[in-house]
């Protein structure tokens, strides 16, 4: 083998192997030498395509403009952007080729596939502005007073951050925070500000339905699946979702079985009703909560460690009221223009009294916040609420009867009320409360809902 024929073994190799699709064409626009990813690019055959002449490819709209076309007119390197026949589009670099006299002998291009780059482009042009939307709508959502859960604040800052970025996308998400936080107010505005808001959005208390009754009230029943059963079957929640979303509070109160059974349905995206075999597609979007630490829950086998990482998918942290001090005053002043708006009053609080608001640890957090302003609203008789005025109420003597003044009864339920409250705080469910009380978990529920959701 002579060094010519080595060189031209070479040179056609390197042809091959390189990334980007090359043509060759002789003076007269006829192809002596194409890549073999052709067909993909235009639709023809690499062994068709040899032979063939540019002029005519392009009349015929298999790939335009040329830029072959372009330099065997100019005689000068041209660059554009072309679109083929099957949809392609690509970017050509198209350069003249001279002997040794300066005399043109052929055109050679290069042509790389920039489809998927325009297409990632596009995206990430409507991702983009549909998360400008959506800083917009958590602004005006900011600046609405009828719900005053989350102002400026800068921890809060940066939930909201991530809020504007995940609603629209559909991934399940985790809200973790104390008990009265705002987890629900927090799942409905991510609802509001996502494509589903015209879907219904329904909220489930998993620890506030009886454990039997768990099951059949997410998924549904078919007709005779159970004694008592509605006849024709009944919907569950995921089903009545629709093509909303699904908020799943206290998710840490889920019984094992059931744990199991959400794994499946988030897994493989449907379910069957109990008692049916039919599978339905989910279409509901899932927003999780919990004021539990589930990692710790893990540890002591209380929560699958597979179905907190499908849930875990994205997770929001709401920081407590006392770690967001900067939002007490404003939050101060718009609870008592709620309520004052509800109640037909125009009462407000001193300078005093506000500093003093601003400066409790609210364990309770908003909701005990909005709880202790409406009280004082409602039952003080000044329009100007000072200190003293709300003394009988912050130490608890306003809110109670004198004891010679109450029945058995009455007492007897004020001790239970005591006693359910405290407790409450170190076995913060229903499932937790029968059991350390040894009553079942429907009495215990019935009694949360008396003494700790009524206060």
């Amino acid at each position: 083998m002579d060094l010519k024929e080595h060189a031209y073994i070479l040179l056609i190799q390197i042809l091959e192997e390189s990334f980007d699709e090359i043509f060759i064409t002789d003076t007269d626009g006829n192809i002596i030498y194409t890549g073999k990813t052709t067909e993909k690019l235009f639709g023809i055959p690499h062994e068709k395509m040899l032979g063939q002449n540019v002029f005519h490819l392009e009349k015929e709209g298999v790939f335009s403009p040329s830029a072959i076309v372009n330099v065997l007119k100019s005689k000068k390197e041209e660059t554009l952007i072309q679109e083929t026949k099957n949809k392609r589009k690509l970017i050509i670099s198209g350069y003249p080729i001279f002997d040794e006299t300066n005399k043109m002998i052929g055109v050679v291009s290069f042509s790389r596939d920039i489809t998927e780059f325009e297409y990632l482009k596009k995206e990430n042009e409507q991702v983009a502005k549909a998360i400008q939307h959506y800083r917009e709508e958590i602004a005006k959502l900011k600046k609405q007073t009828t719900r005053p859960f989350f102002l400026k604040s800068s921890k809060m800052e940066k939930v909201l951050d991530v809020v504007s970025k995940v609603a629209s996308l559909g991934i399940t998400i985790l809200l973790e925070g104390e008990s009265g936080i705002g987890k629900n107010h927090l799942a409905h505005m991510i609802h509001q500000i996502s494509p589903r808001r015209k879907e219904p959005i329904i909220e489930i208390n998993c620890g506030a339905i009886p454990e039997s009754l768990i099951e059949s009230e997410l998924f549904g029943y078919e007709d005779g699946a159970f004694t008592g059963a509605k006849k024709g079957g009944k919907k569950g929640y995921f089903e009545s979702a629709g093509g909303g979303t699904l908020f799943l509070d206290e998710i840490g109160e889920l019984p094992m079985n059931l744990q199991v059974k959400l794994l499946s349905v988030l897994q493989n995206q449907s379910f069957m009703r109990v008692g049916g075999s039919k599978k339905i597609e989910m279409k509901c979007r899932i927003i999780c909560a919990t004021n539990q630490n589930l990692e710790e829950m893990i540890h002591k086998k209380q929560f699958r460690e597979d179905l907190y990482y499908r849930i875990n998918v994205v997770k929001l942290t709401i920081p407590p009221l006392r770690e967001r001090r900067e939002e007490m005053i404003p939050l101060i002043y718009e609870i008592t223009e709620e309520f004052n708006t509800k109640y037909g009053m125009d009462k407000h609080f001193t300078p005093r009294m506000v500093a003093w608001l601003s400066q409790q640890e609210w364990p309770g957090n908003v909701r005990e916040l909005r709880n202790f302003i409406e009280k004082v609203i409602v039952t003080t008789e000044s329009k100007e609420i000072d200190l003293e005025i709300v003394e009988d109420i912050i130490n608890g003597e306003s809110s109670k009867k004198d004891k010679q003044d109450m029945t058995l009864n009455e007492y007897l339920e004020s001790v239970e009320k005591e006693f359910i409250v405290q407790l409450f705080k170190k076995y913060p469910s229903s499932i937790k409360l029968s059991k350390k009380l040894g009553i079942s978990q429907s009495t215990a529920n019935r009694k949360i809902q008396k003494y700790i959701n009524g206060l």
